[in-house]
């Protein structure tokens, strides 16, 4: 059966727990499915013996459902599932598939069904827990995740991502985030390599306030991968909070990637960070110099379009300090446009009258500004997630 009204979301921010449940989906084993072509002809369904044409079928199915996950086209890999499955209810493969078709578009509840009836026809199969674990975590059922992680730690008691996702299930519980500590810690013993589990741990202290921890477990992270990245930016991004500047920026100089998952990135965290220490310095020497308050005032501005925090405002106060100091400054009058564009809204008359100071200062850059008031669109932008589906 197909969700028909399935959407791909466009994620602006991802919360840490669904970021972090991107980064699993990548690593996640595919292999687990046991449908690779020369397994598909070695691993029997379960039921009654298929005659061969069927057999065939299903296996083509299969294979064609595969590769339509790997190439993204989830709604398609689902509809071939869905036609395997008419054929044989009892072959566990289109189900798995199917299951991690949904994850891939964030229906888990959907996810969580495919995944359950895997169990039901192989149970001996660990990983499935963990993979309906992870969508059940989605939907708020922890304890079912902690169940069915606990089950798989029963069939293998060395199954790191049984209890790194035990962790994961219980790092937002306040009153059990000793057993969240403790599950990923194990995850860890079992597998020093099992990177993500740092960065999962990681961010756990620093919600606990446990600073000093947090870095101690990133530089951990750091340490065991050999690309020295596990742990680096979410520690780049700790130490930016901590005004600790220059340590931050040989982190992003010792990279060996610029992949970064979380939105804002660690570098525009710490080039706005930067900004905003040389803006000020700059304006402590020279307070009554145009272009150190326009320095400041972009510095203040500068943030993510889908936050509304009034940074606008507070970078108008600059300009207008600028503009009250050298009148035609045209790049303090360029940025009060722009920041009550960003403000406003594009159709509020004050961003009108602003924007005809702007022409007689200059016309191209006025031209500029129309051009951008017509397009911008701040706030949060997207497809709203329904993960219940």
């Amino acid at each position: 059966m197909i969700d028909s009204n399935c959407s791909k979301p466009r994620l602006i921010k991802a919360r840490p727990i669904l970021a972090r449940f991107i980064l699993l989906m990548i690593i996640l084993p595919v292999c687990w499915l046991g449908i690779a072509t020369s397994a598909a002809s070695r691993i029997p369904p379960q039921g009654k013996a298929e005659q061969p044409a069927a057999a065939s079928e299903i296996d083509a199915l299969v294979q064609t459902a595969y590769g339509l996950y790997q190439q993204g086209k989830y709604a398609e890999a689902v509809a071939k599932c869905s036609q395997a499955m008419a054929l044989n209810p009892n072959d566990f493969r289109p189900h798995g598939i199917a299951g991690l078709a949904w994850m891939a578009q964030w229906k888990m509840k959907s996810a969580s069904t495919e995944f359950a009836t895997v169990i039901r026809l192989q149970p001996q199969r660990k990983e499935f827990y963990v993979l309906k674990a992870k969508a059940d975590i989605s939907l708020g059922a922890v304890d079912e995740a902690i169940a069915g992680s606990r089950k798989a730690i029963e069939l293998d008691p060395n199954f790191d991502d049984a209890y790194a996702t035990i962790g994961e299930a219980l790092e937002h519980n306040e009153k059990r985030q000793a057993e969240a500590i403790a599950a990923y810690n194990t995850a860890l013993k079992v597998d020093p390599k099992l990177f993500p589990v740092y960065e999962s741990l990681g961010q756990l202290f620093v919600n606990m306030k446990d600073e000093k921890k947090a870095e101690e477990v990133y530089r951990q992270g750091i340490a065991a991968d050999p690309r020295h990245m596990a742990g680096r930016f979410p520690l780049g991004r700790l130490l930016v909070t901590q005004g600790k500047l220059v340590e931050a920026r040989q982190l992003w100089d010792g990279r060996s990637s610029d992949e970064d998952r979380f939105q804002p990135s660690f570098i525009q965290l710490l080039t706005r960070a930067e900004n905003m220490k040389r803006a000020t310095e700059n304006l402590v020497q020279k307070p009554n110099d145009p272009n150190a308050l326009l320095e400041m005032g972009l510095a203040v501005m500068d943030g993510d379009s889908w936050v509304v925090d009034g940074r606008q405002g507070r970078a108008i106060v600059y300009f207008r300090k600028a503009l009250a100091i050298q009148p035609g400054l045209v790049m303090a009058q360029y940025n009060i446009v722009k920041a009550m564009v960003q403000s406003l809204g594009r159709d509020d008359k004050k961003v009108t009258q602003e924007l005809a100071k702007l022409r007689k200062l200059d016309v191209a850059l006025a031209k500029e500004m129309e051009e951008y008031r017509k397009s911008y669109e701040g706030g949060l932008v997207g497809t709203p997630i329904d993960t219940k589906q």
